[in-house]
Order: C-alpha cells, then structure tokens, then sequence
C-alpha cells in the first residue's frame, strides 16, 4: 500500500501544444477491494488551435462524471467551455488503475483535477508574460485567453509550446471559491443530446467489420455445466455459424443476436446439465442458516462500553429482527461486450467501471499479456455496480478465442442477467435496544447475518475488514448510545456477489433507522427530536472507522424536517416519515417520506432531501443524483431474488418490478452550503429512502414493516 501522494509531469512535442499530466495514487481503506487501491490517471492537452482535449479517467453510467469532472480542470484553467473535447481513459501504460464505484469519482480527483489546472494555467501566463516583457502578477486569463497589462491577448493555443518548455509549478495557486465561473452553476450533460436522440455509443452499440453475435447457454444453476447436447438443431437456425464450448457453457455464433438467441433455444432443448452440487439451494434454507448465525459467532465490527450487560441491567430492551432479500442490478443495458482476436493480441469493446480488471482477465483468457489487449471503454447503460464485475467482459474473451477470433460480440438477455448476476446478498438483522429506567437509550445491539460480498469479490478469500465492510451503515450509527456492540455473522453462499448501489449500507440503515424509529415510538417520543437528541452537539466525532461530523448530520436533518412541514397535519391515510445518515462520514443527507394508503395501494406523494455534500460542482447532476437514488430506493421496496433447486424465480421485470414513471413522486432537494471539499451523491440519497418511506409508512398505518419486499398485506 502507497500513501496518497499526487504529482505533476509534463512532456512537451513541438508542434503538438502542451501535454499535462496528473497521477492520484489513493490508500486504501481496511477492507476495500484491491481495484481500490490506486486512483487513475488524468490527462490534459491543449491544441495550436485552442481547444482542449480533457481525458476523463472515469467511466459514465448516467452520474454525469463526463461532465463534473471536465469542470473542475476547466474552472481552474479557465478554458472556454464551448472549446473542450472530451476523450475517455483507457488502460494503457498511463492508466493502470482505472475504476469507478462507492461514489468517489469527485472526491479521489478533486484536488489532482484542479493542481493540474492551476498549474497549467500559471504556466501558460509565464509564457505570455516572458513574451510580452511583463510580470506574470500583471497578467490574467479568461476563457482561454491570457490578457496582459497593455491590453495583450494570447490564445491558449499560441502559448501552449513556449508553455511546455517551462518547469511545473509545485504549488500553483488554486482558485478561491468565489471566483468559480463555471463550478456551481447548473450545466447539462455534455453526454444528454447523443443519449436523447439515440446516437450515444453505448457498449452494445458496437459494430466491427465482419462482426459475428453469441449467446452463451449457462446451466441456471451455479457452479453446473453440459454433460451431452445435440449442436444440429442449433444449427439448422437460419444464421447459426457454429457451437463452441467455453468454461461457462456452450456459446452460439451467429451472424445477428437474434440467430443467436433462437440457435441456443434450439440447443437449450438438447442439453443435459450436471447441476453439480447446489441444486438445492434455496431462499427458505438460507434464511433458517441466517437466523441460527445470529445466534452463533460473529466477527464485531465496533464496540463501545459493554453491550451485553447494558441490555441485562436496562429497565426495558426493545427487539426486532429485519430483512432484506437478494437484489439483481437490473441494468437496463444487458451485459454484452465484443471481442476481436488477432495474431499480434485482441481488442475489446464494452462498458465496464473496472476497465483494467477487464483488461487482465480478459489476457489470461486468451493466453495474452496484457499489454496485448486493448480496452475501449464505451458509455454504459446502467452500471450500479454490476459493471464493476468482469464475468461478461472474461466470458467474450474466452469465447471469441473458443471461435477463433472475431470480432464476437456476446450479449446476455434479460433472463441471462436476472439468473446468472452478481447478486446482492440477502441479509438478516437483529438488534436491541436498551432502556434506563429514565427513558433514555443505554445500550444498542445489531448483528447482521448474510453473505459477504468483499469475499466474493476477493475471489473467495477472507479480508480483516470483511466485519466492518460488510456491517457500512450500521458500524457507523453516529448516534451518542453509552454502550453498543455491531457484529457481522457471515452465512456462505453459492451465488456471485456483488455490490449494488449505496453497497451493504443500504440494508443495514434500512434496519438501524426503522428500529430507531420503533424505539421513539415505544418511549412515546417524536422520530425527529428522539435523532436530535440522540446526536447532542458533539461536533466531530469518531465514529467506527471514520469520523462523523455531527454538527452538519444535524443541519440537514433539521432542514428536511423544516422543508417537508414536520409534525404538520396530515390527511387521513396519510404519514411522514425520516431517516438520515452520513455516509462515508463524506455525504450526508436526511430524508423525509409523505405516504398515504388507499385501499391497500401505497402510494409516495413526496420526498424531500437536504443534503450536505461540500461544494456542490453542478447543481443539476446533484438533483438527478439525489433523484435517481430515490427512484432507486422506492424500487427497493417492491423487488427481490428468491432462488428455489439452485435457480432463481424471477427472471425479468415482469417478476423484478422497477419504478415505473408514473408512480416517482416530485422530490424537493435542498443543498446546505458548504466550503468543505466535494464528495459523492450517486449512493448516498438510497440508504435514506428505505426506512423514510417505512417509518412514514408506519405513521400512515400503525404496521411497522420489517420484512422486504413490501406485500399487499403489510398495510392492508
């Protein structure tokens, strides 16, 4: 492990304008997973002609990383932005450490983006002011331009050669906010045109000369694979070339993907399948295993004081037990990613947040060293974490070498992605609640049984930090309790795991702030002023790994509230609901639900968000952030993966039903200003959402849900 260190090079080619270059190398945090070790490169390169070339080392799957992230290096060089280009990262010898997830993409280069611009643009002035014969402190710059004393103007453009001819400044002076021109003011995606009039180049709108199409036939149960097929009725389906047999089953080739499809149907109806030996798995057996866990060992993912005899001496102890079912990412884009073999290595083409894990697996499928395989990183149709696995990307590999060559483009169907995903584990919660015999919280316990997804990620291997990975957002409670105790009881499973959007916190704050708000009621105490005073006025604090600003979890909860009318009069049917979190001690965000019930239909009428996540860089990315989690969230509620003999049950969104359009109520986002360095909002609205809606579900009803997915009968 590196420390974090960042630092400036620079090369220069005559006649090919100026080329800086910045390199964030992150630590990493116990328990992350080793592609979040390093941060990736990021390139800057201004033309003769003036424009900017901005390389994005980050992948786009809707967060508007192709936007934020251009800003700031364009703010601190003051570029016009109508004359930025933008290309995207790929691996190669300047990007080794390419990835994007956990809501870092601003935070881990926030300060690299704006060094390199800063220096750049300093430099630039140097080299107007040595050709004007003046001191750099009487020259300025202003969209792409440096003006000096005596009413000079030079282009970027004019300046860039004699720029890179000068030493890097080691400490370029950053700009104030205040004097930002372009951060904080609301700028459309630069991807929004392409993607609405459908000529955004998504990783399964690729096409190559001579391409070919495959589906993979996989057994639907985990770990299984053929023992006999008959390959001739496949092939008689007009446009079948071929069947080849690859390490997750048998793929088709064909010259369309609906050959292909209708090839391997044809095949699927010949195949006999050695199940192997989790042909009885299944969602009942599982949630028994989990419940005896939380009875058995655990690994403590954070302690204070001693709980188990807190909860013995408590006037009162107030029990529940939570649950939350697997989720599928559900992407709207399927997996897919296309592959073309030749003699000197092979080229790959896709969208993926681990380009570089892509880049290995892929190589050691094909026999290849890295370096041979190129890696196009297209946009991607919904990411949320799934494309941070490389199982599709590894699988095109192996067949486009099975096939002996390409260009192969392997593409999953729905049902592919719904029965062979990398699942988010299901997860049972248990805790208690301690109560003195004045009415105050003494004691808090929380044990989470369920699988583990930095296991899975670790290719089976088990990481010191797996307890308190897999406990995020209940390790955390930032809460002044005397005494708690949250451990982790890990429950193996057969299936791929993987993190989802808001990762492992969104179960364990669905569970700590709907338990919370079982326990205000219990002591006949109001949900908002019972988290206020159980956040006091402690300022920072440490809280399990990271430390808590409580001053700024208390602003945003008291701005919700404010903002949503808390203990307002509500219609009949109707209730309010709230939860917060600080997430990652970097976000933080308090949400309030209004819920009604008609006729056992549960329908949001409204959320409002405050939120507190520093200097906001583009207000309209941070509203649709804060909006699509909450689209996401209320989804939650109503979907899951069960499986039964080894297979999965819901196999489309015919069984896993999303949001639909017309039932995503208004949200009102308000923003707490902050000078405090930007951090993330692409995970951060989602944990919230959950029990905001449960607890105003609750307010609405009197039936506390504990259970997902929600059922007619929980609030009939």
């Amino acid at each position: 492990m590196t420390s974090r260190r960042d630092f400036l090079t620079i090369t220069g080619v005559a006649g090919a304008g100026l080329v800086l270059a910045l390199r964030l190398e992150a630590k990493p945090r116990p328990g992350d997973a080793p592609a979040s070790d390093f941060r990736p490169n990021a390139y800057l390169a201004i033309r003769p002609d003036g424009t900017a070339l901005l390389t994005v080392p980050k992948s786009e799957m809707g967060q508007g990383v192709r936007t934020t992230l251009p800003l700031v290096l364009a703010e601190e060089l003051d570029l016009d932005w109508s004359r930025v280009e933008l290309a995207q990262a790929m691996p190669g010898p300047d990007f080794q450490h390419l990835g994007t997830g956990g809501s870092t993409s601003v935070s881990t280069t926030w300060t690299t983006l704006r060094t390199a611009g800063a220096a750049a643009r300093e430099m630039l002035v140097a080299a107007a002011a040595q050709a004007w014969g003046v001191p750099m402190a009487q020259c300025r710059t202003e969209q792409g331009f440096v003006l000096g004393p005596n009413g000079q103007k030079a282009g970027y453009g004019e300046l860039a050669e004699a720029a890179a001819k000068l030493p890097v400044p080691k400490a370029p002076r950053l700009k104030n906010p205040a004097e930002f021109r372009l951060l904080g003011r609301p700028t459309l995606r630069v991807d929004g045109p392409k993607i609405v009039v459908g000529k955004a180049l998504f990783g399964l709108d690729t096409r190559r000369p001579g391409q070919r199409f495959a589906a993979v036939l996989r057994c639907p149960v985990v770990g299984g694979q053929p023992k006999a097929w008959d390959e001739t009725k496949a092939k008689a389906v007009r446009g079948v070339k071929a069947v080849v047999k690859v390490p997750t089953g048998l793929a088709v080739i064909a010259d369309g993907t609906w050959a292909a499809f209708k090839g391997r149907e044809a095949l699927a109806a010949t195949v006999t399948w050695d199940e192997g030996l989790h042909q009885d798995f299944n969602s009942k057996d599982l949630e028994t295993r989990m419940r005896a866990a939380l009875d058995g060992p655990a690994d403590v993912a954070r302690k204070a004081g001693d709980a188990g005899a807190a909860l013995k001496a408590s006037a009162r102890v107030i029990e529940a037990e939570y649950f939350f079912p697997f989720q599928a990412h559900a992407t709207m884009e399927p997996m897919n990613a296309t592959v073309q073999a030749r003699a000197d290595g092979a080229e790959m083409w896709l969208g993926t947040q681990a380009p570089n894990t892509s880049q290995e697996r892929a190589a050691k499928a094909m026999g290849l060293k890295t370096e041979q395989v190129k890696v196009n990183v297209a946009l991607l149709g919904g990411g949320f974490g799934r494309r941070s696995g490389t199982d599709f990307s590894t699988e095109a590999a192996q067949v486009a070498k099975a096939a002996g060559g390409g260009p192969i483009q392997v593409v999953w169907s729905r049902e592919d992605d719904f029965r062979h995903d990398q699942f988010h584990p299901a997860t049972l919660h248990r805790l208690k609640a301690g109560v003195d015999g004045q009415g105050r919280l003494a004691a808090w316990s929380h044990r989470i049984a369920g699988g583990a997804v930095l296991r899975s990620w670790l290719e089976g291997h088990k990481s010191p930090g797996q307890a308190e990975t897999e406990a995020n957002g209940a390790h955390d409670i930032p809460y002044d309790i005397p005494a708690l105790e949250v451990a982790f009881a890990e429950v193996r499973v057969p299936v791929a795991l993987g993190w989802w959007r808001a990762i492992e916190i969104v179960p364990n704050v669905f569970a700590r702030e709907c338990f919370l708000d079982e326990v205000a009621h219990a002591l006949g105490k109001d949900p908002l002023q019972f988290r206020l005073d159980l956040l006091g006025r402690r300022g920072k604090v440490k809280v399990g790994r990271d430390e808590v600003d409580i001053t700024r979890l208390r602003r945003v909860l008291e701005l919700a509230a404010e903002k949503a009318g808390w203990g307002r009069k509500v219609p009949p049917g109707h209730g309010l609901g709230i939860a917060c979190h600080a997430y990652d001690a970097r976000t933080y965000l308090a949400e309030v639900a209004e819920v009604s019930v008609e006729k056992g239909d549960l329908r949001v009428h409204r959320v409002t968000a405050a939120v507190d996540c520093g200097i906001v860089l583009n207000p309209t990315g941070l509203e649709g952030q804060v909006e699509g989690g909450i689209a996401w969230g209320i989804s939650a509620l109503s979907s899951q993966i069960t499986f039964e003999k080894g297979r999965t049950v819901q196999e489309g969104y015919d069984t896993f039903p999303v949001l639909r359009q017309p039932d995503m109520p208004p949200v009102d986002v308000h923003v707490v200003a902050s000078a405090e360095a930007p951090s993330g909002m692409g995970e951060p609205p989602v944990p919230v959402c959950l029990p905001a809606v449960l607890n105003a579900l609750f307010a609405a009803t009197g039936k506390r849900v504990r259970r997902l997915p929600l059922t007619p009968g929980d609030f009939a």
